[in-house]
């Protein structure tokens, strides 16, 4: 069926949806709610304390500081620490490492992320200016992003790809326009390459770019998959080449960790420096409640970004890698900004049971 005859077939339609729609959508705030207020999991410790993951990670970049290749001293320092290196996964790709390494050095490299923070920042500023928002919500909107952005000023924050990966995401994601994606799919297939987990991102715009028929975008942003798929490939083989059985294999990563896990990546990740933790299973589900009011294309790919990745957690992340919502962290703070709009437009529509003018929502 044709893209228009389905539109078509939706608008014609939808007035019957809208109550039932809002009452599942008002449910389901309520239930994670209160789900997450009772199985609410332990306190996480420190974001970044120095030691664990952010030392290790330190200490190899060190070792490239002195010229050291990066796979050789990957490798050493995994055995040396009992970290795992099957599968090889385990080890980061090489490329923040190898850019770290040349950044002359602790100032040099906090210098680099505090510098993409505020990139990150300025730029959603600056597109969320053009929205014509009241000025007490723009600064909430403000407010909401520093809260976001947050973990890169924290310190021991440099060596840790996922704030480096989850900045650029959000970067590629304001500066996506449908006359101008190229910077952006450039952008996300950088976070790819940092990190990993930022390649569902990849195929998220591209699903939405050809949902919309732009053909060429899409094109562009599975070539980026292309070549992160590529790159991933050879690093796959690389480790691969210098592992021996008797190096230790890591656990499972695929543990349905569910709405728990979700709540601890959100609190490590985003909400847990600035807020009392008692806060984060009230806030991620109005969060999340809040993208359905985003509207536009970037309000589209907003909602569909921080929701793929809250699926994913459902089911995938061990309890020690909570630190994975950092991949999100500068995006689901925003959600708060429509949560009261969604709410007016849920409520409206139970009261009218039909078609009728949309509550006001967050232009995107």
């Amino acid at each position: 069926m044709p893209t228009d005859r389905i539109c078509n077939w939706w608008f014609d339609h939808r007035a019957a949806w809208r109550a039932p729609a809002a009452l599942i959508l008002l449910a389901g705030t309520l239930a994670l709610i209160v789900v997450g207020f009772a199985t609410m999991p332990e306190p996480q410790p420190a974001l970044f304390p120095g030691n664990g993951d952010v030392a290790l990670y330190r200490r190899i970049t060190d070792r490239l500081h002195n010229g050291q290749p990066y796979y050789e001293a990957a490798v050493e320092e995994h055995r040396t620490t009992g970290y795992p290196l099957r599968p090889f996964l385990t080890v980061r790709p090489p490329l923040l490492a190898d850019i770290l390494a040349m950044l002359p050095g602790d100032g040099g490299r906090r210098l680099a992320l505090l510098t993409l923070a505020a990139a990150t920042f300025a730029a959603w500023a600056f597109r969320l200016s053009r929205r014509g928002l009241h000025p007490v919500r723009y600064c909430a909107a403000l407010l909401l992003l520093a809260v976001g952005i947050a973990p890169a000023f924290l310190a021991e924050a440099e060596p840790v790809h996922e704030v480096w990966a989850g900045l650029l995401i959000a970067l590629s994601l304001v500066l996506r326009r449908q006359e101008a994606w190229f910077a952006s799919v450039v952008i996300a297939t950088l976070a790819a390459l940092l990190r990993e987990l930022a390649a569902p991102y990849l195929l998220v715009m591209a699903a939405v770019a050809l949902a919309e028929q732009q053909r060429k975008e899409a094109a562009a942003w599975f070539a980026g998959f292309a070549i992160f798929t590529a790159a991933l490939m050879l690093h796959a083989a690389t480790v691969n080449g210098l592992v021996t059985p008797a190096d230790r294999l890591s656990a499972s990563w695929v543990r349905f960790g569910g709405w728990p896990f979700v709540m601890q990546a959100s609190e490590w990740a985003l909400l847990g420096p600035l807020f009392p933790r008692w806060l984060v299973p009230a806030l991620v589900p109005l969060a999340l409640f809040g993208f359905t009011a985003w509207r536009g294309a970037l309000g589209r790919r907003l909602a569909l970004t921080v929701g793929g990745y809250v699926v994913g957690f459902l089911c995938f992340g061990r309890a020690d890698n909570s630190y994975w919502g950092l991949m999100i962290a500068p995006l689901l703070p925003l959600g708060l900004l429509a949560t009261w709009p969604a709410l007016r437009r849920c409520l409206g529509d139970l009261r009218a049971g039909r078609r009728s003018r949309p509550a006001a929502g967050l232009a995107a």
